[in-house]
């Protein structure tokens, strides 16, 4: 089955059902500054060499591969099935992507939520990439200081909620003299008993949880990305206005 084939099979979640006369959101609009957006459970930051158009492109591929993996999931209680689902639906659309290997992160101080906590582990994941994601850093250093019913915090703990814990991941996005689109990827899984409400806000100490980690990163050709968006935005567009926020900093 070719890519585009493979696009058009996929299984994705019933959309809401439209109110009549209801006003229609509009999708968001990417700039060609440096910004951070919120991708269903993907916070994202994009640099300054990725465009608009790139950008808007790689959001759609991102959240199809969310959407597939929500379908595919249900109520699994296998937080990993998610994300084997997440990285199955990229690489068959064009994406290469790096194994990731999975660890249970150690939290020493259980009075910490898993956005203090995940600081440093993101840190370490993104390397000599750090710097440049400073934003998403910055987002989750001031979430402390932020309205929890923000619409991008009640937009991205609806889609990181699972059956027992949460899926969620945190990302770089860059591009390289335009020829090649790379996102350099912290994926995270909080295995709990209980589906969790308020994600980045829990504290371990609440529940029995643990917090499992895996950075890697994904990257497709720029042609390759225009190739495919066109298909790709025509499946996600039923569900663009729900699932995309830019974070304003």
């Amino acid at each position: 089955m070719n890519k585009f084939d493979f696009i058009q099979s996929i299984e994705l979640p019933e959309t809401k059902p439209v109110l009549e006369g209801a006003p229609e959101s509009a999708p968001v609009t990417f700039s060609a500054q440096t910004e951070v957006a919120t991708v269903g459970s993907q916070v994202t930051q994009f640099s300054a060499n990725v465009t608009p158009a790139q950008r808007a492109a790689v959001a759609n591929c991102l959240l199809l591969a969310q959407l597939a993996a929500n379908k595919a999931s249900g109520t699994n209680p296998d937080l990993m099935a998610w994300y084997r689902k997440y990285v199955e639906v990229l690489q068959n659309i064009g994406w290469n992507t790096e194994s990731m290997t999975w660890k249970d992160q150690k939290v020493q101080n259980t009075d910490l939520s898993v956005h203090q906590e995940i600081i440093a582990v993101l840190t370490a994941a993104l390397g000599p990439a750090v710097e440049m994601a400073s934003m998403v850093i910055s987002v989750l250093t001031g979430l402390q200081n932020m309205n929890k019913s923000s619409p991008w915090i009640t937009l991205f703990n609806r889609a990181s909620q699972r059956a027992s814990g949460a899926t969620f991941q945190l990302g770089y996005v860059d591009a390289s003299e335009g020829n090649s689109i790379a996102v350099r990827l912290l994926a995270v899984a909080i295995d709990a008993k209980n589906t969790i409400t308020q994600v980045l806000f829990f504290k371990f100490s609440d529940a029995d949880a643990t917090l499992r980690t895996a950075n890697g990163q994904l990257g497709i050709v720029a042609a390759n990305l225009d190739g495919i968006q066109e298909p790709v935005s025509s499946r996600v567009q039923p569900f663009l206005k729900d699932n995309i926020s830019k974070i304003d900093l």
